[in-house]
């Protein structure tokens, strides 16, 4: 059994922008995690960091175990056949290529110099080359590689319907997304590697075919890490998710120890409290903002250390001995004490009453 540990992990873009700062997370023995998060959080990036691909700026990635990588685009950058001096000789790939590409790497090395004693056997069919190649086929044997034909041939059978022998130079052309995928989660699944990394391995797959592999992860003891959005392959798979957040100083992520399900529900708990809290925050502060308009509309305003026209000075007022009064009850026009006039007046009324 294999694990992986994801410890303080700080990870920068080229221009100097943190994409995840102090990622931390836990993948135990025989774990299904599903690793999820909006488009452009840092998903496929964390994976290359489990992966080796990229090197954290900070932090340390531990793993134990063999690892299996299926990367989002399975049939991208495999090359084909090559020559003595190493150079690609066929365009088009085959499916040969494809389950070599995700085989153990002493497997690939040692593949890679069997094809090469062979063509330079037609060349050469000398002693040295000839002992070259004896050397080639026994580190290949003890690589393992004649143990995974055989499973590449249940493989090749299970999702192309056809033996390994026959099917091995069959160009990948020649098959949909749906199959290379399938093909490939058949090998991982089956193969001896004890730690896998899935990217998105739902993608190009029918109906039948998730169904299908919601099966194989459950049934499967690896330990696997993996990205998708299919929700239903989310909350049928996984025993623990990892979610990726989006922030300005850099992505952060939080681990649910349920399932999916449970963690949609928690995550629309958290959203709910955020929101609350928020209205809250936004409520106090235009309360704030209100307190400050009142108080300036309340306060003096001056100009040039004078009242501004139309208003009342009270402080000189209070200075002077007296308060501001109100007009007498009675006239609306009747005039208020001296020095309490606050604008001009614009209307005058005698001998008015209240009706009743």
């Amino acid at each position: 059994m294999g694990h992986v540990d994801v410890a303080n992990v700080r990870f920068e873009l080229p221009d100097g922008r943190v994409l995840l700062d102090d990622v931390s997370f836990r993948v135990g023995e025989g774990a299904k995690v599903a690793l999820v998060g909006a488009n452009g959080a840092g998903k496929t990036t964390l994976l290359r960091l489990v992966t080796g691909d990229l090197a954290p700026h900070d932090g340390v990635v531990t793993r134990s175990g063999g690892l299996g990588v299926m990367r989002q685009f399975v049939g991208h950058g495999i090359v084909g056949e090559r020559n003595v001096e190493g150079a690609s000789v066929a365009g088009d790939p085959t499916v040969a290529d494809l389950l070599l590409s995700v085989a153990p790497p002493r497997v690939q090395t040692a593949h890679q110099e069997v094809d090469a004693c062979e063509r330079a056997l037609m060349e050469h069919d000398d002693e040295k080359t000839q002992l070259r190649y004896a050397e080639a086929l026994a580190e290949y044997a003890d690589a393992g590689g004649y143990d995974l034909e055989v499973t590449w041939d249940v493989c090749t059978t299970a999702a192309l319907g056809l033996p390994f022998d026959r099917a091995k130079y069959r160009p990948l052309s020649t098959l949909s997304g749906g199959e290379q995928k399938r093909l490939v989660l058949e090998y991982l699944l089956r193969g001896p590697d004890e730690v896998l990394l899935l990217d998105e391995p739902d993608n190009y797959l029918d109906v039948p075919g998730k169904i299908w592999l919601e099966q194989r992860i459950r049934e499967s003891d690896k330990t696997i890490l993996y990205v998708s959005h299919d929700r239903k392959l989310l909350a049928n798979t996984a025993t623990r998710v990892v979610t990726v957040e989006l922030g300005s100083a850099g992505g952060r992520v939080w681990t649910h120890p349920g399932g999916f399900e449970s963690t949609t529900r928690h995550g629309a708990t958290s959203s709910a409290r955020f929101e609350e809290l928020r209205r809250r925050w936004d409520e106090g502060t235009r309360r704030q903002a209100l307190g400050a308009d009142v108080q300036a509309e309340g306060g003096v305003q001056r100009r040039h250390g004078q009242p501004l026209p139309g208003r009342a000075d009270p402080a000189a007022q209070v200075r002077g001995g007296r308060a501001p009064h109100r007009a007498a009850a009675g006239a609306a026009g009747a005039d208020a004490a001296p020095g309490s006039r606050t604008g001009k007046r614009a209307v005058t009324a005698s001998g008015w009453s209240s009706p009743g």
